[in-house]
């Protein structure tokens, strides 16, 4: 059964709590590689949470490339955290501090343990982002007949230089790789208005509308499942049914579906949008659209010659660094894929040819 062997997939399981372990052990090794991480989010934070800290132009009113909407969720994550850490003992802070930056903090005598926070909501984001691999493997798991091997991913993953960086990453791309698994995960199980509720998020919510060209499929295929297949071929086909009343009834009751479900993404598109503003608004103290600002600056200001300028061989190194071993073995592969498809290509049409030799003499 495809429910009962994907358990092992679940929180909680040896393998699933092992690698868990491993993304939280690794979080705090892994170095802040992009400025953008400690002054257009880590500084802004520190500024909700401590009244100051240095302000980078992309936060200035004037620019407004920035939303705060994206920093709240994990302010409040930070207060509790605080709230935590006031009730427990400076023993116990001590150890938690050497267990996640393998040495106990130098501020545990002050009011406020800052590298101790900082290592925990590192260590969060971590363990949100490995859940969202479990659960996108365990649907892959679900949704395929060949099923594959958790071990297997998790041993090539945990030797990942791109997962070692990204996973615990306070960053719009990171976050926005987590989102992707999560609404991947609900489409493959079935789930497709929370596949959209995580895309919208994305789009509208972290900062980075540019992500929005990776749920334009997740979009189609639930209109197509949701009735627009159905308005295509609806009773086109049928032997049994085949009046001109019920196809029109079949087309009716499919476009009927595919409304609703572009009313309903456009109602929480509507309200996600609105929480933005209406977050953003009390910071800068006018109403700004973070979302259409970055866009115009990055579309108009020459920005884009960044990206898609590199050689082949960063690409080259990039599937080397993310997949080690398996991109190698991925490329070797190709001609033994395409002599399958040959093969099974032959087969296929042997068999059509007997049938048809058998349909002749009959």
């Amino acid at each position: 059964d495809a429910a009962d062997s994907s358990s092992v997939y679940r929180l909680g399981s040896a393998i699933s709590t092992l690698y868990i372990a491993v993304r939280i052990g690794t979080a705090n090794l892994s170095p802040i590689t992009d400025c953008d991480e400690v002054y257009n989010y880590w500084e802004p934070l520190h500024f909700l949470l401590y009244k100051t800290g240095m302000q980078t132009w992309e936060y200035a009113p004037q620019y407004a490339l920035r939303t705060y909407a994206y920093i709240m969720p994990m302010a409040i994550v930070a207060k509790i955290y605080q709230s935590i850490y006031s009730l427990i003992p400076i023993a116990a802070k001590q150890q938690l501090s050497a267990l996640l930056l393998g040495t106990a903090s130098s501020s545990m005598l002050e009011i406020e343990d800052k590298p101790l926070l900082f290592a925990t909501l590192r260590s969060t984001l971590a363990f949100i982002s490995c859940y969202s691999e479990l659960r996108f493997f365990r649907s892959v798991h679900m949704a395929l007949v060949d099923k594959p091997n958790l071990a297997h991913y998790t041993a090539l993953a945990s030797l990942s230089a791109g997962f070692f960086h990204s996973n615990q990453a306070y960053l719009p791309s990171s976050t926005v790789m987590t989102l992707t698994r999560f609404s991947m995960a609900s489409q493959l199980q079935n789930n497709d208005a929370w596949a959209i509720g995580h895309g919208l998020l994305a789009v509208l919510a972290v900062g980075w509308p540019f992500c929005a060209v990776l749920f334009i499929t997740t979009g189609f295929y639930a209109i197509w499942k949701g009735g627009l297949e159905e308005l295509f071929f609806a009773g086109w086909n049928s032997k049994n049914d085949g009046s001109l009343e019920s196809r029109l009834l079949r087309a009716k009751r499919a476009a009927k579906s595919i409304v609703y479900i572009l009313l309903r993404t456009l109602a929480l598109a509507l309200v996600i949008h609105m929480t933005v503003e209406t977050i953003d608004f009390s910071f800068y103290g006018k109403r700004v659209t973070t979302l259409t600002n970055i866009f115009v600056y990055n579309a108009s200001s020459g920005g884009d010659e960044l990206y898609g300028v590199e050689p082949m061989s960063f690409y080259i190194k990039n599937i080397l660094l993310n997949f080690n071993y398996v991109g190698l073995l991925g490329v070797l592969a190709l001609p033994l894929l395409a002599k399958k498809a040959a093969i099974v290509s032959s087969w296929s049409t042997t068999f059509n040819r007997g049938v048809y030799r058998k349909s002749d003499s009959r």
